[in-house]
């Protein structure tokens, strides 16, 4: 017999509400990554550093972040499974580009400060849009 899945009802406010902070939250977090590299020594010219750069990223990776969520929940017959392996996986896919920055010189002025930035900036858009989400859009099977 196969188990039907029952998760909480979807209260489209409230997930408004929470990937709102986890935006507000992740943007504020990453905006003093960018301050401590730049004052550690990351070159002010560099491109994703900027504000104008990973502000919009920023609320991209959580936009997306949630919409993976959202169809991995109403299609997975066990999302909190799936989430598991492949929120990691998704997180350190994205590290990759930012690795790829010590070995190339794709981007201008990018260094090991400025790199590393970047991806505990990509870890800081990880954790907030997962902490906003488990709470929204729960995966857990309701009792």
């Amino acid at each position: 017999m196969a188990m039907t899945k029952t998760l909480a009802p979807v209260k489209p406010v409230a997930v408004a509400g929470y990937l709102i902070a986890a935006a507000v939250v992740a943007c504020a977090v990453n905006i003093g990554i960018a301050a401590l590299a730049h004052a550690a020594g990351a070159s002010e010219d560099f491109g994703p550093l900027t504000i104008g750069a990973f502000v919009p990223y920023t609320l991209y990776g959580i936009a997306a972040g949630a919409i993976g969520w959202a169809l991995i929940r109403w299609k997975a017959s066990d999302p909190q499974k799936v989430l598991r392996w492949l929120v990691p996986t998704v997180v350190v896919v994205s590290y990759i580009p930012d690795l790829a920055m010590f070995f190339s010189d794709f981007e201008p002025n990018a260094n090991a400060v400025g790199i590393i930035a970047l991806i505990l900036m990509h870890t800081v858009v990880a954790v907030c849009a997962v902490a906003a989400l488990y709470q929204a859009l729960p995966v857990t099977p309701r009792a």
